[in-house]
């Protein structure tokens, strides 16, 4: 007998012993590749390289003044506590040259410089003269993240530029005199694998098959590192909190789309559940690892950051009454005129702020979730109209493929992605409930409804508008169809669109009604009277003649959806019609191919929607060109093949304009 206080070892059963033995080599090969692949990508000797001058060095810097960090000057001058980050340059010790100009005008004197890495500190004059000179020096080793402090006497020009100066600094070149990778970018590098490794495992994938795409994407990044050091590493920490918040998204979410899929009697196989969550996964991994890129500029940032300081600085009613921020005037070709231009986006953003989160990576980190979640609502959508879930599955890949919506993304139009978001939520909402509105003695059912509407109208006014116009047009649809078969869903709809804005009148919109009247009414009976007498040309700026500004769109529309896919997605809109499934929602089809048609008119001769009614209807563009290669892929035998193909295609498209945008042509 076995003493009272011995431990009863575990009996695990031969079959778990062998998967749990087969996972550890899997993830032991991958973690081999890795270490592996680190060793040979180090042992080639690589001068890392920073001027100083390009906006790729930004956020390499700290400290230093920002107006000389732009790509018309080739310099960077210091101020008190500035310091350069370079991650994983190498294991050190490090041979430094420094490219510096240390003149100042006359009375002042040349200094000395300081310099530090670590505990490592020396102090060397400049010497005076009005050019620039190279330094070179050796630092003791660091784990990996070589951080360089600079420290001089500051000066001020003169009486006109009283800015504190220290030295012009034009270049950091950096190279590791020993050939082990750093311990920093080999520890980030084993979690991003292990992360993508269980990512694998949790959408279905063997041990050893999530090892092997693990390993591809390792290879590709141990490429880049061998390629562009500082391009890669720069973003290591950044993907993998990319991967972080997948696992902790994947889960939750997972749940809600069960839930969702029972409610509405939806049902779709394990394997093609796994395929749903992989390519979410992936298309996250790729947008929100874009967005968190610290390396990536976009254009509208800088504008919204200002604003979400505002708020954190008590100046809400700044943002919140009529002024600058919703004021259009020729931001859209009008005159004049407001908008109401809701504050909710800085409202969500500033508690994040108050988190620690930096605003920038706040903003850019929930677009890209919100952008990447609309894959799963399109394929709700696709689901419940079409009933058919390999069109389901292609509708949401398209949308991650198609480059438009990436173009979104890195503009930085932060509360027209929201809005977009919210609409299509909306939207969602009811497609599922299409056949059986909620009612309005349904309280809960119909409050959520009331709740979707009231949030698309306040996310971002204009696509709420939109939105708005769309669920007007079904109205008048289904009354035409007859009001008594399809009173449910007509009620539903005005109680509910009611609801939505009387609340929002109340909360917000009520201010802007006196200058709507004052204001944007006339400027917008001005525009239409304009452009109805302009003359249509296509040599003009868009916004001056109204064949121009449908010309711009029309080629936006065909540079960022590719034509083939937008014959193919014309064939489907037909198709959405006669299909004995789709065909039950003609009406929600064709209120949503309205808006494409109202405001393209609305565009040309009132104000410039600059491309929303676009991006509004991308998500049907993409159900129609799926129901398309549905059934290309089962009607031919080699019919997979073509899809398949086809798909490669636009991914190889969509991730070289993402490179090429990214850091190929910066936004400023």
């Amino acid at each position: 007998m076995l003493p009272r206080n011995a431990r009863k070892v575990p009996s695990w059963s031969p079959d778990l012993w062998r998967r749990v033995k087969a996972l550890a080599i899997s993830l032991g090969v991958l973690y081999a590749i890795t270490l592996i692949g680190l060793w040979i990508v180090y042992r080639v000797e690589d001068t890392v390289t920073l001027n100083m001058g390009s906006s790729y060095a930004r956020p390499f810097l700290h400290g230093f003044l920002r107006d000389t960090q732009n790509d018309q000057t080739a310099f960077a001058y210091t101020t008190r506590g500035s310091t350069i980050s370079l991650p994983g340059s190498a294991s050190g010790p490090y041979r430094v040259r420094l490219k510096i100009s240390g003149w100042r005008p006359a009375p002042y004197k040349t200094p000395d410089l300081t310099l530090r890495s670590g505990t490592f500190s020396t102090t060397f004059p400049l010497r005076d003269v009005n050019q620039t000179i190279f330094y070179d020096l050796v630092l003791p080793p660091t784990a990996g993240d070589l951080l360089l402090e600079f420290e001089s006497d500051l000066y001020r020009p003169s009486v006109d530029d009283q800015r504190s100066l220290g030295v012009a600094l034009f270049t950091v070149e950096v190279r590791g005199l020993n050939p082990f990778p750093p311990l920093t970018t080999t520890a980030v590098m084993l979690v991003i694998a292990t992360l993508l490794w269980w990512f694998g495992l949790r959408v279905g994938l063997s041990g050893s098959a999530a090892a092997l795409l693990s390993g591809v994407v390792m290879l590709c990044l141990l490429v880049g590192l061998a390629q562009a050091r500082l391009l890669i590493t720069i973003g290591l920490n950044r993907w993998m909190i990319t991967l972080l918040l997948l696992h902790l998204l994947l889960w939750p979410l997972q749940r809600l789309m069960q839930t969702v899929m029972r409610r509405y009697d939806l049902e779709i196989t394990p394997a093609n559940g796994n395929w749903l969550w992989a390519i979410f996964g992936l298309a996250l991994i790729f947008k929100l690892g874009g967005m968190l890129y610290p390396i990536a500029i976009f254009y509208d940032q800088a504008a919204h950051t200002v604003r979400v300081q505002m708020l954190l600085d008590g100046r809400f009613l700044e943002l919140y009454r009529p002024g600058f921020t919703s004021y259009m005037g020729g931001t859209v070709g009008l005159e004049s005129g407001y908008m109401p231009y809701s504050p909710l986006w800085y409202i969500i953003i500033a508690p994040l702020r108050l988190m620690g989160i930096a605003i920038g990576n706040a903003m850019n980190g929930l677009s890209g979730i919100l952008d990447t979640s609309k894959g799963l609502m399109i394929f709700l959508i696709a689901l419940a109209t079409l009933r058919r879930e390999r069109a389901a599955l292609l509708a949401s890949g398209l949308y991650y493929l198609l480059p438009m919506p990436y173009f979104l993304l890195s503009w930085g139009n932060y509360p027209t992605q929201f809005g977009l978001w919210a609409a299509l939520l909306a939207i969602t909402f009811l497609t599922l409930n299409y056949e059986h509105m909620p009612e309005v003695r349904q309280w809960r059912s119909f409050g959520m409804w009331a709740a979707l509407l009231a949030l698309a109208i306040l996310s971002y006014t204009m696509i709420g508008l939109l939105a708005f116009t769309m669920f007007g047009v079904l109205i008048v649809i289904k009354a035409l169809q007859g009001i008594k078969p399809n009173w449910g869903i007509i009620q539903a709809l005005v109680v509910g669109m009611l609801v939505a804005e009387i609340f929002s009148f109340a909360i917000y919109h009520y201010q802007f009604a006196a200058v709507f009247v004052s204001s944007t009414l006339p400027s917008v009976i001005n525009s239409v009277l304009a452009k109805a007498n302009a003359e249509l040309r296509t040599d003009v700026e868009p916004r001056e003649s109204p064949l121009s500004n449908v010309l711009a769109n029309n080629a936006f529309m065909r540079n960022h959806t590719t034509d083939l896919l937008l014959v193919i997605a014309l064939i489907g809109f037909v198709w959405l019609y006669i299909d004995d499934k789709a065909g039950r929602y003609r009406g929600l089809w064709s209120a949503w191919i309205a808006i494409l048609l109202v405001y393209t008119a609305f565009s040309a001769y009132v104000a410039d929607m600059v491309l929303k009614h676009v991006f509004f209807v991308m998500p049907l563009i993409c159900i129609a060109a799926a129901l398309v290669l549905d059934r290309i892929w089962g009607r031919w035998s080699y019919g997979r093949w073509i899809v398949i193909a086809g798909l490669i295609l636009l991914f190889a498209l969509t991730a070289d304009r993402w490179w090429f945008y990214m850091l190929v042509k910066r936004q400023y």
